[in-house]
């Protein structure tokens, strides 16, 4: 007798053991999304006034505009009626009519499955863009990673941001476990990045489950390492022996940890003991089953080292103290866009650290290259340019590099300032992006020396640009220092535009930024600059997820920024251009008008306790 369990059991089964289902909501035979259900209401298959209930419902909490809907069948006989008429005894009747229904107030992807095992499974694929009287059917006959039907969206931020978010979520659960057995803040990400780079060799990821003692299991993944990025060296190994050098160096250090060096580790405030052979293991095997193939992906580009690091120094002490601000993901991919890259374009980042700037860049450039994969090769081996003082930055910047396939992008450890003429001779950038160090330690004249410096790679026989962010008080502070830097900027290049950011865009840490757009080796003298008022992009503070664009807002934004800043539009309370020197304030908040008759009491207030809130942040009180 036919059993439909069975065939539930293999989609079950198949979406279960996906990288990203930690952060998809799974759903079986109803919905608590309230949309859903009154959506379903009166849609029994048998044509009844019933409630519809489908097999399967994924949605994503990230994002509510998506769906994905699945309806199963034991018979592959029964998988299709000729008139599509049949929604109680077909898989595909049944799905197109849920489907039907749900696509009122949802993009939905619509999945029949039909057969007892996988050998004679039939599927068949779906897609109701919302509010369309029609669907396409999609020549897709098996079932599919998440990643490729979030692809199927046509909405490469909402995949982007849905992958960076399920890495973010798995390094806070990381964090917590790594946490119990008092392994320091600093030395979680080495280890994460150390074993995910391993699991890039093939030998060590066929074996390491096999290997019978902690030490042997450290040495070897030590050992994946180098072989890793020796194997990227067969073609050239000019800049592979001196990365592959630097990161045995600093990888081998984890082997000093307690996790590598002892037996066992402690947790539970001491109560409780596991060995350390099998807690690294199962580590290994956490990474390689949902984070190594996300890493890997082709369709999005992101700084996954990054977000492990953010997560893991959350606590530890301030990242603005250390100097350290990390760039959004967005924000990065915003860059691209303000520098309109181009597919021959070499990109420089001075202040590499991870690598999310890179990551961007590299990504964009592949996208440009439209699937030539000559091009892509060269664009990895001759495009890309980074520098990093910092060797565990450096060593992580060079990890999220070879999980995109490439272990020799010109990443040069050491002060860039030092490595000016290398980088402007060897590799002639025509494009440099930038988030240079912020903290006390840091003054807006240094901020903007590292501008300075960006600028001065550029190949003067380019159409050569610089987008960097900086703290909002590098663009209206006074000070003598800082002026002469500007005055020396403006001298030489062209200050196109300048960004107002939101005051929040880098949160938990409290710095207020402003992105500035340089044309290089253009004076600025009787030209103006255009200024931008982007104080909202639409993400919006969740608890444990951060800032996120939950309400689907910021790729509406980001189409009106781009157009404004292509055009070079003035826009009421968006935008206004302005010829500035250097004394003056460099922001839009000082030349947008205001319309002062939709002002009331809690507006100056609020802005009261933003200001004072920024002078706090800033030191300034």
């Amino acid at each position: 007798m036919a059993n439909e369990r069975l065939t539930e059991s293999i989609v079950r089964d198949h979406f279960k053991n996906d990288a990203l289902y930690k952060s998809i909501k799974w759903e079986e035979q109803k919905s608590t999304n309230k949309r859903i259900s009154e959506l379903l209401k009166g849609e029994s298959k048998g044509g009844g006034k019933g409630n519809g209930y489908p097999e399967f419902i994924i949605s994503f909490p990230t994002n509510s505009n998506y769906l994905i809907v699945v309806e199963c069948k034991a018979k592959p006989s029964k998988h299709r009626s000729e008139k599509l008429d049949k929604a109680r005894d077909f898989a595909v009747d049944g799905v197109l009519h849920y489907a039907h229904a749900l696509s009122a107030e949802f993009n939905v992807i619509a999945i029949a499955v039909s057969g007892e095992n996988e050998k004679e499974l039939l599927v068949s694929h779906f897609y109701f863009e919302k509010n369309a009287r029609n669907y396409t059917e999609l020549p897709i006959s098996k079932l599919n990673d998440i990643a490729s039907y979030l692809k199927l969206f046509e909405d490469r931020f909402f995949l982007s941001d849905f992958i960076f978010r399920d890495i973010a979520y798995k390094a806070r659960e990381l964090n917590e476990e790594l946490y119990q057995y008092s392994i320091k803040e600093l030395s979680r990400c080495t280890i994460i990045s150390a074993i995910l780079l391993a699991l890039t060799d093939d030998s060590f990821s066929n074996r390491y489950e096999s290997i019978p003692t902690i030490k042997e299991l450290g040495t070897s993944i030590i050992s994946a390492i180098d072989a890793s990025f020796l194997a990227e060296g067969k073609d050239d190994d000019r800049d592979i022996v001196r990365n592959a050098s630097l990161l045995h160096k600093e990888f081998e250090s984890i082997l000093k940890e307690p996790l590598f060096s002892q037996q066992e580790l402690s947790y539970d405030k001491g109560k409780k003991k596991d060995s350390t052979l099998t807690i690294v293991k199962e580590l290994i095997i956490y990474l390689k089953k949902n984070v190594y193939p996300l890493v890997k992906h082709d369709s999005v580009g992101y700084d996954v080292i990054g977000l492990f690091y953010t997560e893991f120094i959350r606590y530890a002490g301030s990242e603005q103290s250390l100097g350290l601000v990390l760039t959004p993901q967005h924000i990065t991919d915003l860059f691209c866009d303000l520098a309109e890259l181009r597919k021959d374009d070499i990109v420089y980042d001075p202040c590499c650290g991870t690598g999310g700037f890179i990551v961007a860049a590299i990504q964009r450039l592949f996208k440009l290259a439209e699937g030539d994969e000559e091009k892509r090769k060269f664009i990895k081996r001759k495009q890309i340019c980074g520098c990093e003082l910092r060797p565990d930055m450096y060593t992580y910047a060079c990890s999220n590099m070879r999980f995109r396939g490439d272990g020799k992008s010109n990443l040069y450890n050491g002060d860039c300032f030092n490595n000016e003429a290398t980088i402007r001779d060897n590799h002639r950038p025509t494009v440099a992006f930038l988030n240079p160090p912020y903290g006390k330690t840091v003054s807006c004249a240094r901020q903007m020396e590292f501008v300075e410096h960006a600028l001065n790679t550029i190949n003067p026989q380019a159409d050569g640009r610089v987008v960097a962010i900086v703290q909002m008080s590098c663009g209206i502070k006074n000070e003598k220092d800082l002026i002469e830097v500007k005055k020396r900027l403006l001298a030489k290049h062209h200050l196109k535009a300048v960004l107002s950011m939101p005051d929040d865009l880098f949160y938990p840490v409290g710095v207020v930024t402003c992105i500035m757009v340089f044309e290089a080796n253009k004076p600025n003298e009787g030209r103006k600059t255009w200024f931008g008022y982007f104080k909202d992009d639409g993400f919006e503070k969740r608890k444990n997820l951060g800032r996120i664009d939950a309400r689907n807002r910021y790729t509406a934004i980001k189409e009106r920024w781009i157009s404004a800043f292509r055009n070079l539009d003035e826009i009421p309370g968006l935008s206004v251009r302005k010829e500035v020197i250097a004394e003056d304030e460099w922001c839009a908040e000082a030349y947008m008008e205001t319309d002062y008759s939709t002002l009331c009491d809690e507006d100056f207030i609020r802005k009261m306790r933003d200001y004072a809130a920024f002078l706090v942040q800033n030191e300034e009180i």
